[in-house]
């Protein structure tokens, strides 16, 4: 049996990276709170509580008390609006800031900014950055599975390494860059004369793009300054209205809701509302649809909930869950045959292969 063109695409979120020695968004907070006990990161100890400390306050008013869903994204995405000062659209609404916040920035707002560009370096050059040669090499997986599968595989990522271009570049892998290392949205589009199996849609950028004086998007191996470094922090707080993040969503959304019978969410942890909208509307438009997602957890059942309830899912049955690591899976479980099993034969989504 095989499946059809178009029919399995998958997304990959910060869990499939971890494997790889790169943290999650969580655990990049707990490598961010080592560092406020060095000496040259201690100036922005009580900005950092105080911000924390705000939105989990502000989560509790909702009655969200799950402390997990206090990232580095939401974390980054604050200081950005902070930053904005009476700049800000809602700032004429506003009678006075915090008290505390003047007292934790020291009275200089641009306090925010610098914080802010040194978690982007660090993120850029010390936490997402790993051995691949080593480490990610369970990424070929996918190329096992494109070989397979037969057809052109389709990947979104909301990740900023290099993990997927790195593991699978034998296979091709297709980012949307011309001869002239300028991304082009056309190039997806001309995917007859492509020899790359693999299409990467990198949701979120990555740490090797940087765009040039005219705005135009590139890459570069090496030598990004942090503040220049093309990525997003979520694509809830910022989808911004420019190619490439733009159409990476259309694309995502264009092909959920058309030929797409299963999607494969592996290391992704339901926390970007934008992309769980997209997912949402896809499932309960069409209960046929499936979603496997892929992740190590002492409670199916109850994470099995939790994924449906934040989804907002009318459907009691089209969401599973395989209790491995991305790593187990990508080696060990990513094949035809055994994503089959997900659909009983009475609605299989494939074709019978006959010579």
């Amino acid at each position: 049996m095989q499946f059809r063109k178009d029919e399995v695409i998958f997304l990959l979120g910060a869990g499939a990276s971890v494997d790889a020695g790169i943290p999650a968004s969580c655990g990049m907070i707990s490598k961010l709170e080592e560092l406020l006990k060095d000496e040259s990161w201690k100036k922005f100890a009580p900005l950092y509580n105080f911000v924390k400390s705000a939105i989990i306050y502000g989560d509790g008013i909702k009655g969200k008390f799950e402390y997990a869903n206090f990232n580095i994204e939401r974390l980054v995405n604050t200081l950005d609006e902070l930053r904005k000062s009476d700049e800000h659209p809602l700032f004429p609404f506003i009678g006075s800031w915090n008290p505390k916040l003047p007292e934790v920035t020291e009275n200089n707002f641009e306090k925010l900014g610098i914080f802010r560009k040194k978690i982007v370096e660090e993120l850029s050059q010390q936490w997402v950055h790993s051995e691949y040669d080593e480490h990610s090499q369970y990424f070929e997986g996918l190329s096992r599975f494109q070989n397979e599968y037969q057809h052109l595989l389709r990947v979104f990522t909301l990740n900023y390494d290099l993990c997927v271009e790195k593991s699978c570049k034998h296979a091709g892998v297709e980012r949307g860059f011309g001869e002239d290392k300028y991304w082009d949205w056309k190039i997806f589009e001309n995917e007859a004369q492509l020899e790359s199996n693999i299409f990467l849609y990198k949701l979120h950028g990555s740490i090797d793009w940087i765009r040039d004086d005219r705005g135009k998007l590139t890459y570069k191996d090496k030598g990004i300054p942090p503040e220049k470094i093309e990525i997003i922090f979520g694509t809830t707080y910022k989808l911004q209205y420019i190619d490439p993040f733009l159409f990476f969503a259309y694309e995502f959304r264009k092909r959920l809701m058309t030929e797409v019978q299963l999607l494969v969410c592996v290391g992704y942890g339901f926390a970007d509302e934008h992309i769980n909208g997209i997912i949402t509307q896809a499932l309960n438009g069409d209960h046929s649809r499936k979603m496997l997602v892929i992740m190590p957890t002492d409670n199916v059942a109850g994470s099995l909930q939790h994924i449906r309830s934040t989804l907002k899912l009318s459907c009691d049955d089209n969401v599973s869950i395989w209790n491995f690591t991305a790593k187990d899976f990508f080696n060990d479980k990513l094949t035809v045959e055994e994503l089959a099993k997900i659909f009983p034969n009475e609605e299989a989504p494939f074709e019978e292969i006959t010579n």
